[in-house]
């Protein structure tokens, strides 16, 4: 027997009576079943005036997929003790003809009984707070460039209200903010650069002036930090709230602004002694003529459409995963050589560009530290390599620091 409305169920009293209804639904069952409840009243003295609930019985049938529930209702009466408990045990007969039993418990509060460190909530009010929450992960990006280590300091702070409006409360949201930091090596970039110093003193004579020549080779490396604003409306599209998967469609919008430094490592080749003829030799000193390092910072408009969901397999593991298709108002900045002079030009390609998005988050919840491996996977349908952004940390238990205990 599983219950749809949670157990146990804070509440408090009002100025009048109300509802509140336990829905519950047998599974594995393939007959109809008749399912008896009543109030353990030995485990609460004197709680019989703050409730109305009848020991009674109801049968769950095939035909209602084996779903039915139980209403009780809190009296609006005043009473003295800051909290009741209240006991329904349900029992029946399973397929097998053994005897099951499995207990509902609802904690009904004063309505003004001063309590700071029990919650006041209604059966609605308990079940949206269910869905709301504020969970920040922090931990070091992986470097995928040289081997596989730690770089800067990465995370996400990720703020939740699903399901707390509309029909059937299946509208909410998401909204967050992420950082991430990428480092690639572009192979495709190499330049090579002769250098050339002469040995010999005096004025270049061709032929018999001895020089040096070395060769040094560039290797692009590119360093991005990514930091993403986003904001997820959703709609919730199974029919009923489960507290272990749900799945939404949602509508993506987000700020993308990247930040990119472009660098070279230099690679330098054994240099060799020579005199042959050279037409107009330039000799230089140093490392020769450096390609110009550029950083530059731009800001990108995202637009999709996803299919966020959500697992929770409780005290196991925690798993949100995000695919999306959308359109991107897409900003890139590139140089060029400026012409007969040194230095860079710098150009910014701005174009609507058809992209993938795939975020995912796991996090473990054996060891109380929600050790958690986050990151995306972000790239257009043509042009241009994805990037892989990744991240490894720990879950803050934000909503711990307004706790007053």
């Amino acid at each position: 027997m599983k219950f749809q409305t949670p157990s146990p169920l804070s509440t408090k009293k009002e100025k009048a009576d109300k509802k509140i209804t336990i829905q519950f639904t047998l599974e594995k069952a393939t007959k109809d079943t008749k399912i008896s409840y009543k109030v353990l009243k030995d485990k609460s003295s004197a709680i019989d005036r703050d409730y109305t609930l009848a020991d009674g019985e109801v049968t769950v049938k095939s035909a209602d997929k084996y779903k039915d529930e139980v209403e009780v209702t809190i009296k609006a009466q005043k009473f003295t003790e800051a909290l009741r408990e209240l006991y329904i045990n349900f029992t029946y007969k399973d397929d097998k003809g053994k005897d099951q039993s499995t207990e509902f418990v609802v904690n009904i509060f004063d309505a003004n009984d001063g309590s700071a460190d029990e919650p006041q909530y209604t059966a609605s009010e308990e079940e949206k707070t269910r869905h709301v929450g504020i969970e920040f992960y922090t931990g070091g990006s992986l470097d995928f460039y040289n081997n596989l280590k730690f770089q800067k300091i990465s995370g996400e702070l990720f703020i939740y209200a699903n399901d707390i409006t509309g029909p059937d409360d299946r509208l909410g949201g998401f909204l967050g903010i992420a950082n991430f930091q990428n480092f690639t090596r572009d192979s495709s970039n190499v330049n090579v650069r002769p250098q050339y110093i002469q040995i010999d003193t005096g004025k270049y004579i061709p032929g018999k002036t001895k020089y040096r020549r070395n060769i040094f080779i560039d290797h692009l490396k590119v360093h991005t930090s990514q930091w993403s604003y986003y904001f997820n409306p959703t709609f919730r599209l199974n029919n009923n709230r489960s507290d272990f998967f749900n799945i939404y469609l949602s509508f993506r919008m987000e700020a993308l602004v990247v930040s990119t430094t472009r660098s070279f490592d230099t690679d330098t080749l054994p240099s060799d002694t020579s005199a042959l003829a050279l037409t107009d030799p330039v000799f230089q000193s140093g490392k020769g003529f450096l390609l110009q390092n550029t950083t530059d910072t731009q800001t990108s408009g995202y637009f999709s459409f996803g299919l966020p969901m959500f697992l929770n397999a409780k005290n196991k593991v925690k798993i949100y995963l995000d695919p999306n298709l959308g359109v991107a108002n897409y900003n890139l900045a590139y140089y060029r050589p400026r012409e007969g002079q040194r230095g860079m030009i710098k150009n910014v390609l701005s174009e609507k560009k058809a992209f993938y998005l795939v975020r995912a988050r796991i996090s473990e919840q054996y060891s109380g530290l929600g050790v958690t491996i986050g990151g995306e996977i972000r790239g257009f349908l043509k042009d241009y390599a994805p990037s892989i952004n990744a991240y490894l940390g720990i879950k803050a238990n934000i909503a711990g620091l307004f706790s007053k205990n």
